[in-house]
């Protein structure tokens, strides 16, 4: 890096040598460099580009404090120990020669005073595909003119990486690109205010091999840039944003994210902004069990209460993997089940599900912290409740909807299925909060059969928090108010999910059985067949990970309701032997 002075957002100058160039020498006495300067002269600096919003930081680490190291585009991504675990990144347009970063500086000043398509982002299409040209054109008047020759603008990465650099810091998203294209890159935060801030990052647990949880990360965005992104934000969305209305949700469809923006005065020093990525990929039972997660009892015990259409609560707290489980439970469905799912923030996969061949229906509403033009997600339900036998999948329940829902189950019209998510730690807290903040009666609230609970431990009191069901329990029908008996809960000295003696007489496994004709016993036998078929699915994923994804669970459940068909559900030994069978044929080729 050349030599020169780094200016950092609300700071002193940065003073940074040249390569290989000998250290300062302490002032001598009478000198004007304090003390202070001569310590800033041994912290982190902060560079930023003319070109860009965004300080990205130079931390100093050691080789072995690496933990991993890959690309993601253009820019170098590395993960290192220490006493916060540190995300590193360097985009290529940030190592630029002076001549590099000029450029790109005079062509970000000519697109944004005279772009035609940057200055109509409401046109038809994408607006980075429609600038793409213009900008190209604009790098290559800009280099002619600063007379950087083809060869030069090949050894900075040629005129597409220039393009993409240029697009990327003046219609999209910035650094923030970066993160949200990162696919282990789970939770985005930027506190308030944003230039004093680093941006922190959370890795999810399907991410890198032995490595999730918070990441601090070298970049700092400005908070001309922070209030960029909440124009484009509000923009985009149509939804209002100011200090009557702090609060904006919405989602970015390119990145399949949702955000989360609060403003003043609920935030005092400014706009914070949360993001969190949608999973490309639906999320499966097996994948749980692969985690950790889920016990494979568990996992047969839920797939045997989807299939005998049973209402279940997902519950837990933010980021407890609520969504993702919802997900996994959607796909326990057989293939024939029509499926309605009503969202605010697209986080289901209905479109993915769709592919895989599956009847679902996806109604968008408008947010919980307003918006224009949307329909209600009571009024989605209620449309829902005239558009046939359908399984009902509700994002998360949290208001006038739960009424419509509850009355909707009681008088036998809500479908063949009820699922959705809720916000509650325990059984318990899920009816309180059904209960006397939504307003249900507690009769009407008998309709719920199951709730499951998602939450963050920590085992063996490590810091890091992992996900895991802590519990899976059954509403008892005719006890008192808001009683519920636990199936299955999460025992800390095993880190797994565990029977309880409640589970072999559960009342709506029981309930079950009778609809098909079996005893509670056999119904017991077709848990543990379904949790066997899920562990030999966990276990063939070391040969071929694709047992863990959604393609292998559609093919396997179509495979074992085949032989329901063909066999009955009252032979669960004989289930479990024809699908080993077939799964030995098959599994190589999923």
């Amino acid at each position: 890096m050349p030599g020169g002075i780094v200016l950092r957002p609300g700071k002193p100058p940065r003073i940074v040598q040249p390569a290989g160039a000998p250290p300062p020498k302490p002032p001598k006495a009478g000198a004007n460099l304090d003390l202070g300067l001569m310590n800033l002269l041994r912290s982190d600096s902060r560079l930023r580009p003319g070109f860009a919003e965004a300080w990205v930081g130079e931390p100093v680490v050691s080789e072995g404090s690496r933990l991993a190291r890959y690309y993601v585009g253009t820019a170098k991504v590395e993960i290192c120990s220490g006493p916060e675990t540190l995300y590193r990144i360097t985009p290529r347009e940030y190592t630029l020669p002076e001549a590099g970063s000029k450029l790109l500086w005079l062509a970000r000043a000519e697109f944004v005073e005279n772009s035609r398509e940057g200055r109509n982002p409401a046109a038809a299409g994408s607006l980075r595909s429609r600038c793409r040209k213009e900008a190209g054109e604009i790098i290559s008047s800009a280099a002619r003119s600063a007379r950087v020759s083809p060869g030069e603008i090949e050894q900075m990465g040629g005129l597409d990486f220039l393009t993409d650099a240029l697009l990327r810091h003046t219609v999209g998203l910035g650094m923030l690109e970066y993160l949200l294209r990162d696919e282990h890159v789970q939770d985005i935060y930027i506190d308030a205010p944003a230039d004093d801030n680093p941006v922190h990052v959370v890795i999810g647990d399907a991410g890198i091999e032995g490595i999730s949880g918070k990441c601090i990360t070298n970049i700092h965005l400005s908070e001309r840039e922070a209030q960029a992104l909440v124009s484009r934000f509000r923009f985009e969305s149509g939804r209002p944003f100011s200090e009557a209305m702090p609060m904006l949700e919405t989602d970015i469809e390119e990145f399949g994210t949702r955000v989360t923006v609060v403003g003043k005065p609920l935030s005092p020093e400014g706009v914070a902004i949360a993001l969190r990525r949608h999973s490309a990929e639906p999320w499966t039972l097996p994948k749980l069990i692969a985690l950790g997660s889920i016990s494979p009892l568990g996992a047969g015990l839920l797939s045997f209460l989807i299939d005998g259409r049973s209402t279940v609560l997902v519950a837990g707290s933010r980021g407890a993997g609520k969504s993702s489980m919802l997900g996994a439970l959607m796909l326990e469905f057989p293939l024939s089940q029509r499926i309605l799912t009503i969202e605010d923030t697209l986080e289901l996969p209905g479109a993915r599900m769709q592919e895989l061949g599956y009847k679902v229906q996806s109604l968008f509403v408008r947010s919980a912290v307003g918006g224009s033009g949307d329909r209600t997600a009571d009024d989605a339900l209620r449309v829902s409740l005239r558009l046939g036998e359908s399984a009902i999948v509700l994002g998360e329940v949290r208001g006038r909807e739960a009424r419509t829902l509850y009355e909707a189950m009681r008088s036998g019209s809500a479908g063949s299925a009820v699922l959705g998510t809720i916000h509650g730690n325990s059984p318990k807290s899920v009816f309180e909060r059904i209960v006397y903040d939504l307003d249900i009666h507690p009769e009407a609230f008998s309709a719920t059969d199951i709730v499951v609970v998602c939450g963050l431990v920590r085992p063996g009191g490590r810091q890091k928090q992992v996900r895991r069901v802590t519990a899976i329990s059954e509403l008892v029908k005719g006890g008192e108010p808001g009683q519920f008996s636990d199936l299955m809960v999460y025992d800390d000295r095993t880190d797994s999910l565990v029977e309880t003696e409640n589970l072999a007489r559960s009342p709506r496994v029981g309930a079950i059985a009778a609809q098909w004709g079996m005893g509670l016993d056999t119904a017991m036998a077709n848990i543990r067949a379904r949790a066997g078929i899920r562990e030999s699915m966990v276990g063939g994923a070391s040969a071929n990970p694709n047992l863990l994804g959604p393609n292998a669970v559609v093919r396997s459940n179509s495979e074992y309701w085949a032989l329901v068909d063909r066999l009955g559900s009252g032979q669960p030994e004989k289930l479990t032997e024809e699908w080993g069978q077939w799964f030995l044929r098959s599994a190589p080729y999923v």
